[in-house]
């Protein structure tokens, strides 16, 4: 695929910075400008999923109902996640050069697991290594929770390159790294290459501001509307 790219300050920013651009949807013709614009990543849950279907019913209506066909047993939420998988693997086939192009840095489609399964540890690292045989170039996200902890140490060990999320604070991304980091250990002492393996933490700043604003607006309290839009770093750098 020939990428052309359009010129301007989220480009500039891409080549000249530290700055990965990531495009929080999977909407093919969104992430298509998104990579136009220098992005290297993008996102999919459930939600994404959802908005993208309804923006383009034309296109997932007869899809959905093929899928429902072929699966005569199955309910809304396994015909759901389905269209979610399918998503998910058109968007990181997209993203697949970038992520050639830098040797598995960059060119990652994040896909969520399923939340019901926050109890459940074993669940979470199973469809993890489910969707990391997806494509090449995806990273799940699980999230810091104790019980997640404990899945992304799990998923690590079995190959999945985790990205964590669910993490608003330093101790959250503290043991979180931890657990990848003794997954990594594990594998390794197995004999398994970890070198194309990508995990990250995301430490979800703007969550905080958002949280912060509805509370404010909530408890009708007076703050100068800036600072609230600091306060998620204020908190993280604490």
């Amino acid at each position: 695929m020939t990428t052309t790219y359009t010129p301007g300050p989220l480009l500039e920013a891409a080549r000249t910075t530290p700055t990965a651009l990531w495009n929080d949807s999977s909407d093919l013709s969104e992430l298509k400008q998104s990579i136009a614009f220098g992005g290297v990543g993008a996102t999919c849950n459930p939600v994404i999923a959802y908005s993208t279907i309804k923006k383009h019913l034309d296109v997932w209506r007869p899809r959905i109902e093929a899928i429902a066909a072929a699966n005569p047993t199955w309910g809304e939420s396994q015909i759901g996640w389905q269209a979610v998988r399918d998503m998910s693997v058109e968007a990181a086939a997209l993203l697949k050069p970038i992520f050639d192009e830098h040797n598995g840095r960059n060119g990652r489609l994040s896909v969520q697991t399923d939340p019901r399964f926050h109890r459940d540890a074993k669940a979470l690292a199973d469809q993890a290594v489910e969707f990391h045989g997806l494509a090449d170039n995806i990273v799940v996200k699980i999230p810091a929770t104790k019980v997640g902890i404990e899945a992304i140490e799990d998923a690590t060990y079995r190959g999945v390159s985790i990205n964590v999320t669910v993490s608003f604070s330093v101790p959250q991304a503290v043991q979180a790294g931890e657990a990848i980091e003794r997954g990594l250990v594990r594998r390794e002492a197995e004999g398994h290459d970890v070198s194309r393996m990508g995990p990250v933490v995301t430490l979800m700043v703007g969550r905080i501001d958002d949280w912060l604003k509805h509370v404010v607006a909530r408890d009708k309290l007076f703050v100068d509307p800036s600072a609230l839009e600091w306060a998620g770093v204020a908190a993280i750098k604490r």
